[in-house]
């Protein structure tokens, strides 16, 4: 037997009514083993009684959703009519025996999970589209008020139609050891060996990487150069730009990729100049399958200035992957402090910076991307050539909420620029350093080498060599046969005599 999911409605809330409450029917003889899909437990909760048209069946489930939580494991028919009788709801028990007829053993798992899915996702955008409207019909739109209307509905709908039925966030638990194995952590590959080592391999999905310096300092220059070397290196990537135009953007990337000096670029005004640009592509692709790599895909978005959010920008990379079925890996976002909180209601700098980086992080985790942008620093740190945490403009919630910070530092004739690794949650190297060439015809950074071009914290031989040392005293101790004095010598001794020598 087949429902049709648009014509019986009826026959769709049996079945779904079933599955999710009928103790007769024992799932686990139906349920595929390690099949990913939510517990019935879990659906219970994402299911409102307003999905169900009949009114017997409406107010059942409003009242037994109270205490499904608490008294899963009792849904004995009993138990459940006395319930009902307990919140004085009456229904015939013939009725009740009525919304259990359904033998879900007629179906196939998969068969079942999919309808009931479906059927959430349709009774919820049914319902929050019915609100809409008569949120609508309430708050008498007038040229005063239609952009805080406007806003209070696009906030609901993301938020109301945000179900996800992954079972991705499934915790650990401690006592099973196959929650303690570790995944390796292997970085999307940046095309910049500083960052990949700094960060363990490369870009790292579900993170949020922020880059903070000066006004003109060279932020869009960087993220340009991180988005650039991404799809290089066959990531696909996405840009967001908030401040420069997309095609302001698009010369910037296409000048330092084709190598087209930007005065050349600024000539391409139409189809006529356009060969320039093609001859480039061509070579490009050429080279790489002459050396059997291939390139990501590349997408620049323009969103207006302090009128997008972070779930405008997840909204749209969504709809691109579903429409060119290919999965992104690093979204580039230019710049942070230029998006608006998701819900503003007129909260000040600190807190602002704070729920955008928040909101952005969790972009990134939801969807497995790694989302790069940039901040302003404070006023205080413009001419400091050594940035630190403290340094963040707005907001220090920002140091608290990314995986991981970088300083970009220059002085403002200087075509030299340091990055240095200010905080990194997971992966170490903090203090370390590396300087970049500004090829500023090509927007181009270059990784300078040479002996003091760069420094990695973690590399250093401070540990080592304290190590050493103290095996020498050890050694000359034991040699002049001075057990008992060099009994008397402590660590702390040791440790006075390393901090003397640093």
């Amino acid at each position: 037997m087949v429902v049709d999911f648009t014509e019986n409605i009826e026959s769709l809330e049996d079945m779904v009514w079933n599955f999710v409450l009928n103790p007769e029917n024992d799932m686990s003889e139906l349920r595929p083993k390690n099949h990913d899909s939510r517990p019935r437990e879990e659906l219970i909760t994402m299911i409102l009684p307003k999905y169900f048209h009949s009114e017997d069946r409406m107010e059942t489930y409003k009242i037994k959703k109270k205490f499904l939580k608490k008294y899963y494991k009792k849904r004995r028919y009993f138990f459940w009519f006395v319930l009902l009788e307990l919140n004085n709801f009456q229904i015939d028990p013939d009725k009740l025996d009525d919304l259990y007829v359904f033998n879900l053993k007629d179906y196939n798992y998969n068969y079942l999970y999919q309808y009931v899915k479906a059927f959430i996702l349709l009774r919820n955008l049914n319902v929050t589209l019915s609100d809409m409207m008569a949120s609508l019909k309430t708050a008498s739109p007038n040229p005063e008020n239609i952009d805080s209307i406007t806003e209070k509905i696009r906030n609901d709908i993301t938020n109301k139609l945000s179900i996800s039925f992954s079972n991705s966030g499934k915790g650990l638990n401690f006592f099973n050891p196959k929650s303690h194995i570790q995944i390796p952590k292997i970085g999307t590959p940046s095309g910049f060996p500083f960052f990949s080592k700094t960060l363990g391999g490369g870009w790292n999905l579900k993170t949020l990487v922020v880059f903070q310096g000066r006004p003109k300092v060279g932020k869009s220059m960087v993220l340009g150069n991180i988005a650039a070397r991404s799809f290089m290196s066959g990531n696909n990537t996405g840009l967001v730009t908030v401040e420069l135009a997309d095609r302001s953007y698009m010369k910037r990337i296409g000048s330092n990729v084709l190598s087209i000096p930007k005065d050349d670029y600024e000539q391409v005004t139409d189809d006529e100049q356009i060969d320039i640009i093609s001859t480039g592509i061509s070579k490009i692709k050429d080279e790489y399958e002459s050396r059997g790599k291939e390139l990501g895909e590349f997408e620049i978005v323009e969103f207006p200035t302090g009128g997008a959010s972070a779930i405008d920008v997840e909204n749209y990379f969504l709809r691109l992957e579903n429409s060119t079925n290919k999965k992104f890996k690093v979204i580039v976002v230019d710049y942070l402090n230029l998006l608006r909180p998701v819900n503003d209601n007129g909260a000040g700098l600190y807190e602002k910076v704070k729920k955008v980086c928040e909101e952005l992080r969790g972009v990134a985790m939801r969807n497995e991307w790694c989302v790069i942008s940039a901040t302003q620093i404070r006023r205080d740190d413009v001419e400091n050539f050594d940035l630190g945490m403290d340094s963040v403009a707005e907001s220090f919630g920002l140091v608290h909420t990314v995986d991981s910070l970088f300083g970009l530092m220059r002085s403002p004739l200087e075509s030299r620029m340091k990055i240095k690794v200010i905080a990194n949650r997971d992966n170490g190297y903090e203090e370390s350093y590396k300087f970049y060439s500004m090829e500023k015809d090509f927007f181009r950074l270059t990784e300078e080498r040479g002996t003091n071009s760069e420094y990695y914290s973690d590399d250093d031989n401070t540990n080592s060599l304290q190590d050493e040392i103290r095996e020498e005293y050890r050694n000359i101790e034991n040699g002049l046969d001075t057990a008992k004095e060099s009994s008397s010598i402590k660590d702390e001794e040791y440790e006075d005599l390393f901090n003397s020598i640093k």
